[in-house]
């Protein structure tokens, strides 16, 4: 993929590195020379020093021709015009890295009339993660599905446990009452019925 990163921080650095590594073309576009000469000599990408919202600066870059825009800039303004920029230049997807609480409640809002593909608010997102990992405490892994509508935890059964070996309709006489069992090695919960019939131990 053909990838334009405006912003070369520690988020926007990490995901060079990463994205370099898989074998994209990666060019990034920071204000910092500096940053730009360590980015450029140290991973096999294309760097261009300048304003990552500016129409020339863009064209450089190839946007234009371009599958994907990052925006990771510290102002969220910036990103939401660098996205709207490489949308009109007929770039074909663009993220931007919002932190505003305000423009948390309009993100639908920008997916559909601003035509960007993803905003993404690093705050808002950790905050959720410590929320749901506080929930299930003893959760080995923890996944969401259908939109966050459905959580699905991995949890993990000693030997000896009482519910080894007992048949599921069991489990709701329990403080842990999930509504779905894996029958693999490890017991798993979600919200949605599974057709296994008894936990097994880890």
């Amino acid at each position: 993929m053909n990838i334009v990163i405006v912003g070369n921080g520690k988020v926007g650095g990490s995901l060079t590195k990463q994205l370099a590594k898989e074998g994209h073309d990666v060019v990034v576009i920071d204000r910092n020379p500096k940053v730009i000469e360590q980015t450029v000599n140290e991973f096999d990408v294309m760097g261009i020093v300048g304003n990552g919202a500016s129409y020339d600066i863009q064209k450089q870059a190839g946007v234009d021709k371009a599958d994907l825009l990052i925006a990771l800039s510290q102002t969220d303004e910036l990103n939401i015009l660098c996205c709207l920029l490489a949308k009109k230049m007929g770039c074909r997807h663009s993220i931007a890295r919002v932190r505003t609480p305000e423009y948390s409640k309009q993100l639908d809002y920008m997916r559909t009339g601003f035509g960007i593909s993803m905003l993404v608010n690093p705050e808002f997102e950790a905050a959720n993660e410590i929320a749901r990992i506080l929930r299930f405490p003893s959760a080995i892994k923890l996944e969401q599905f259908a939109g966050g509508r459905v959580e699905l935890a991995e949890i993990a059964i000693a030997e000896g446990n009482e519910l080894i070996g007992k048949p599921i309709h069991i489990i709701h006489e329990k403080p842990l009452s999930p509504t779905a069992i894996s029958s693999s090695k490890k017991a798993t919960a979600s919200t949605s019925p599974l057709p296994v019939r008894s936990w097994s131990a880890s």
